[in-house]
């Protein structure tokens, strides 16, 4: 049975039994996911199982992709080395909401194994929940199984797909492998060891947990299957292994022929297990709208193709492999995901911008790597401290995880306490803005609620205050000069969402005045964030919202020139541009995108404002429907990657353009008045953002713009077009005088060579320079450095350098000094903690400096003690 068999025979049966076929969802879940990614089939439905949404169906069949990569779930370590274990997956689900239960849900899944795929009952195994007595009852009595083959488990048997969420006891069905193998003390049941393999999950929901740990009863008892295709499928095949069927050998077989390689013929197998496996996740995360990233999704994104890359590279393959195998991929799974086929040209273009970014990282984290393993090794520790993994991470962009598998394939550990420390006071000064933009509040801290947004047609509207907090905490009315946040029933503010910031205003209540400073949403509710200036507010009170004109015309304005940016880049550039984000302010509008093209040249950039400003002439006329999505579809209306979207979606309209959005826009084009594109830059792998000003910021932008350029000609005496020409004349000026002073600062540094030379002291048979210089930087250190080991000839020159409130270290040591046991680097290692920094380097040059010069005449006593033997040289 193939795999495409497999999946449309799991289909049929459930649509046969009344069940309704429903599409994968993305692998990036819902907003109020606790999970990064999509982990289970029944993600999509947790707001059904919770009440807080109608079900689609009264029962459902899905296969839905899912990726286990992060968090409780990670299979990563087990990848490519065992036959079940992979980060991508299939899982087959039917479900169930208060329409049948445990009985049916046994019966479908007894019935399908054994009667549609027709595996050999006595080979079938069951667990169940230790306080579970009525699904044992049923597999005893209706199905007819053995007792003998049913045991019972405590958290084996309870499912939960994190902290928080819908949970409940499950029965898990066994298939016997008799696999050969000899049985360890771990092979004693069905959840332990390699023989027995689970292929079925029947979770009974009928609990969500809170987020203070307690169970409580959901509104409706439910059926949630979770069935792993990779490992049914190996079953119905009658292998032990996933990846001996053809969703694993078929991406094996398109691979490269190894190449050059040290690796065992069974290692080589495991890698090329490994790059199958992240092959197939990362071609569907790109085509989810998941780009490599240093955050988040992003970097799991961006760990599994580096590790994938090198992988490739340890079998010997050539440039560009994994942009090839995607192909190779979709055509394994468009039977069951048809829309890949048409995200195949983003996925590899995305692939080849990440290898060529990370085989540079590679070449210049492996080389420092390696010498951290190697400086482990010879200490005798066996380990590299976390903050030089921290460095890895942050400066050479080399994930953590790689650098812990890179080790340990040396048999060297990684301090994973100190490098997460590191970590964890990253995140903290990353958050600290953002913590201070807003108070964070949470859903369940106030009533649930939702507004309705009355602001598409106009500046005000009444409404109703249904809840006030202060300082995260309800009240029930507030008194002047009180910060709070309004929760009201409808509103004419637009709450920040899309990249378009919350609106401003004034809420008004008889004599009373609260000025709103933003708009953001708690749950499905706007809260109104703001000072109330005078007179009182209560809950309950009816209230007119007014939104400030200029705010939202510019932010409007602003709005509606992404939207035109983003037709003018695919005319220019074409179809294949993908918006990855953008934000939209009062003054200027930010645009991230994803194209082949890579950076705009200076003709594209002209092109493309040359376009939108044409689209401004226009005077095109917003045209804008609310339809529902499959319909909003057909118009061709471009839609955000990853973006999820209700039944029903606005589709908004300026001629060519034709977006998806919810936002406010301009009337017509015509009202932005001009477009000009303020920058142009890389912000990650394979993402150009653009920023950008119409309407009045433009104005202000192009006279002071202006206003420079006839500075500029006041200061170079020249006319604005000789401007370019004179200043290009005196960097060349600029060149030639530091090239003179570069030579004199050498001859002055040989100068001063002979002086240190002849203070030159012998230390174990070895010439030893040794002194603290004042008022060199480190490129005058190097020069001195330099000039004194070609004057020594043989022997170690060690200096510190003192300037401007930093210290510089110098080490240099000749080949017969190296050989005596001399090294270079670990005198740096040595010394530069004592001036508040680091370095490091070769047994015969090594550099490194610190913010502390108070520390000089220390670092420079460390070095010379270790070359004296007292705490060694080497």
């Amino acid at each position: 049975m193939t795999s495409q068999e497999l999946r449309q025979a799991f289909i049929d049966y459930f649509v046969r039994n009344g069940h309704a076929y429903l599409p994968s969802a993305s692998l990036i879940p819902d907003e109020m996911s606790t999970t990064l990614f999509t982990i289970a089939g029944m993600e999509q439905f947790v707001p059904v199982f919770l009440g807080d949404a109608p079900a689609p169906a009264p029962r459902a069949v899905t296969v839905q992709r899912c990726l286990r990569v992060a968090g409780a779930k990670s299979d990563i370590e087990n990848v490519g080395r065992t036959g079940r274990h992979g980060t991508f997956l299939e899982m087959l689900g039917n479900f169930s909401f208060g329409d049948y239960y445990k009985s049916e849900a046994i019966r479908f899944a007894w019935e399908f194994l054994t009667g549609v795929l027709t595996l050999d009952p006595a080979k079938l195994y069951v667990t169940v929940h230790t306080s579970d007595d009525e699904a044992q009852r049923l597999w005893e009595n209706e199905v007819g199984l053995d007792p003998a083959r049913i045991s019972r488990w405590d958290e084996d048997n309870f499912w939960t797909m994190g902290p928080t969420g819908p949970c409940g006891p499950c029965s898990e069905i066994f298939y016997d492998t008799g696999a050969g193998n000899a049985l360890g003390p771990d092979d004693d049941g069905p959840n332990k060891g390699n023989r027995f393999v689970e292929i079925w999950n029947v979770v009974f929901q009928q609990y969500n947990r809170g987020a203070d740990g307690k169970l409580s009863d959901l509104p409706r008892k439910a059926i949630d299957t979770g069935a792993g295709f990779e490992r049914m499928l190996a079953v119905a095949n009658g292998k032990v292994s996933m990846y001996e069927t053809d969703l694993f050998t078929d991406l094996i077989a398109a691979q490269p022929a190894v190449g050059a390689t040290s690796l065992a013929p069974a290692e080589q197998l495991v890698r090329r297990r490994i790059i199958a496996d992240h092959a197939r996740a990362a071609t569907f995360l790109i085509a989810d709208g998941v780009y490599p990233s240093n955050t988040e999704r992003g970097f799991v994104l961006r760990f599994l193709i580096r590790r994938a890359i090198r992988n490739g590279r340890l079998l010997g393959y050539p440039r560009e492999f994994l942009a090839d195998l995607a192909a190779a991929v979709v055509a394994s799974l468009e039977s069951g995901y048809p829309e890949l086929r048409a995200r195949l040209v983003d996925v590899q273009n995305a692939l080849r911008t990440e290898e060529a970014g990370f085989l540079r990282t590679l070449d210049r984290g492996s080389e420092l790597l390696e010498r951290e393993i190697d400086d482990a090794l010879a200490s005798g520790t066996q380990a590299i401290s976390g903050a030089d993994a921290f460095v890895l991470h942050d400066t050479y962009g080399f994930p953590y995880e790689l650098t812990r598998e890179i080790a340990s394939e040396r048999g060297v550990a990684v301090d994973a306490v100190a490098f997460e420390q590191k970590m964890t006071e990253q995140r903290e000064r990353a958050r600290a803005d953002a913590a201070a933009k807003r108070a964070m509040v949470t859903v369940t801290d106030v009533p649930t609620l939702s507004s309705a947004f009355e602001g598409y047609g106009g500046l005000e509207a009444e409404g109703e205050i249904r809840a006030i907090l202060v300082g995260g905490a309800p009240v029930e009315a507030i008194e002047p000069e009180t910060e709070a946040q309004l929760l009201l029933d409808r509103t004419a503010f637009y709450a920040e969402k899309g990249g378009q910031v919350g609106d401003r205003g004034r809420i008004t209540h008889g004599d009373a005045v609260f000025e709103v400073s933003d708009t953001q949403y708690v749950g499905e509710a706007i809260a109104h964030h703001g000072r109330l200036v005078r007179g009182t507010l209560a809950v309950g009170d009816p209230v007119s919202t007014s939104v400030y004109p200029e705010w939202r015309e510019e932010i409007r304005r602003h709005h509606t020139s992404a939207h035109l940016l983003q037709r003018a880049l695919k005319d220019v550039l074409g179809e294949d541009v993908m918006q990855a984000g953008s934000w939209v302010g009062i003054d200027r509008m930010r645009f991230d995108f994803r194209s082949s093209s890579g950076a705009l040249t200076p003709h594209q950039k002209r092109a493309v404002t040359q376009r939108v400003n044409e689209l401004i002439r226009d005077d095109l006329h917003q045209h804008m429907r609310e339809l529902p999505f499959d319909e909003a579809k057909q118009t061709g209306a471009i839609m955000m990657a990853g973006e999820k979207y209700g039944d029903r979606v606005r589709v908004v309209q300026f001629g060519p353009s034709v977006e998806f959005c919810g936002g406010t826009h301009a009337h017509t084009t015509g009202e932005l008045g001009m477009f000009v594109i303020v920058s142009e830059s890389s912000i990650g792998s394979g993402v150009r953002r653009i920023e950008a000003v119409v309407s009045k910021a433009a104005e202000r932008y192009v006279e002071q713009q202006q206003e420079t350029i006839a500075t500029l000609s006041e200061s170079l005496a020249a006319k604005p077009d000789e401007i370019v020409e004179r200043v290009e004349r005196l960097q060349g000026d600029v060149r030639d005088l530091q090239r003179a002073l570069a030579e004199i600062k050498s001859r002055l540094a040989a100068a001063d060579a002979a002086s240190y030379v002849d203070a030159a002291e012998v230390v174990h048979g070895v010439n030893v320079v040794a002194s603290v210089v004042r008022e060199a930087n480190a490129e005058a250190l190097r020069s001195l450095g330099n000039a004194i080991r070609a004057r020594l000839r043989s022997g170690v020159v060690a200096l510190v350098g003192v300037d401007d409130g930093t210290a510089s270290l110098f080490v240099s040591a000749s080949d017969d000094a190296v050989k005596a046991g001399v090294h270079a680097g670990n005198l740096v290692k040595l010394a530069a903690p004592l001036v508040g920094g680091k370095g490091g380097g070769a047994p015969a040059q090594a550099q490194g400096g610190g913010k502390d010069p108070g520390g000089a005449e220390a670092a420079l006593a460390a070095m010379r003690a270790a070359l004296h033997g007292v705490n060694g040289a080497a």
